[in-house]
């Protein structure tokens, strides 16, 4: 359910692309600090929060070097408090989304995995009760198969949100704002998730509330029933970009505004469009 919010790549300037790299490997040098299996669940969505955190303090990095073990070469990255905080964040959500996959599956791979997953650097007991609360919820309502996509993804926005509730250095008002843009981003993100799940959750026999919603029945040819939806779906996820756009224009942005910008006009509607029409997209930052 990760790894939709990039850019598109083809529209940066030289230099934002660069940038933008440095913070994709910012992420992956943090990730590998702390846990190292964890860099292997890298995602751009964290990477967004990473810039979206520094732009809103109005840092300029400066780019460090180390050698890559996948690029097989040095490469160029970024160090931060804000890099950091990212990283952490999305391995508190991996952590509690294995949890929850565990209990519901008792799959012996995950629970390994959660050996790797304690006393993750910047979290709080506060933060990590209320994260698991609602991977809880979410969970729950899948196992119950709710029958409408609305009520699952407003708790995935809320789960995306919550990791924006308490920067003390916001205006109330700035942080609303950002608040209202994690959550539909997060809403965004499982929708365009569940749409892209959909040929192989009906195959599968897994809950996917889309095919409930919309009433697949044993029998009916899927890709029809996916052409039939996808106008829909398409209507859906723009409302809520709309929403994502709105909040992203009211926010103080000080720093790398350019890469933003691509993201949220050009990125998130370009990878909805991919994701709709089923095209298959690179998901290497370093591939030409």
């Amino acid at each position: 359910m990760f790894g939709y919010v990039k850019p598109e790549k083809s529209e940066l300037k030289v230099r934002e692309l660069n940038e933008f790299r440095a913070f994709y490997c910012g992420v992956c040098t943090s990730l590998h600090k702390s846990r190292y299996l964890a860099k292997l669940f890298l995602s751009y969505d964290a990477v967004f929060f990473a810039l979206i955190l520094t732009s809103i303090r109005g840092k300029i990095l400066g780019y460090k070097k180390r050698f890559c073990g996948v690029e097989l070469r040095n490469i160029l990255y970024y160090e931060s408090d804000e890099i950091s905080l990212a990283a952490s964040n999305f391995l508190l959500l991996l952590k509690y989304k294995l949890l929850d996959d565990v209990r519901d599956e008792r799959n012996f791979v995950k629970a390994l995995l959660l050996k790797f997953f304690k006393n993750i650097p910047g979290s709080s007991a506060t933060l990590e009760s209320r994260l698991q609360a609602l991977i809880v919820e979410l969970g729950e309502t899948e196992r119950k198969r709710e029958p409408t996509i609305d009520k699952p993804a407003e708790i995935f926005g809320s789960i995306v949100a919550l990791f924006f509730e308490n920067l003390s250095e916001l205006s109330s008002e700035q942080r609303t704002v950002l608040i209202h843009l994690a959550r539909h981003v997060g809403k965004w993100i499982y929708v365009l998730d569940a749409f892209d799940d959909l040929k192989k959750d009906i195959s599968k026999g897994n809950y996917n509330p889309l095919v409930i919603q919309f009433g697949f029945t044993h029998g009916m040819d899927i890709q029809e029933f996916t052409e039939k939806i996808r106008p829909k779906v398409r209507e859906y996820l723009f409302k809520i970009l709309d929403e994502v756009v709105l909040a992203y224009n009211l926010l103080e942005l000080k720093t790398y505004k350019g890469i933003l910008d691509n993201i949220v006009y050009l990125g998130l509607f370009e990878e909805t469009e991919r994701v709709l029409s089923g095209r298959k997209t690179c998901k290497r930052i370093y591939t030409a």
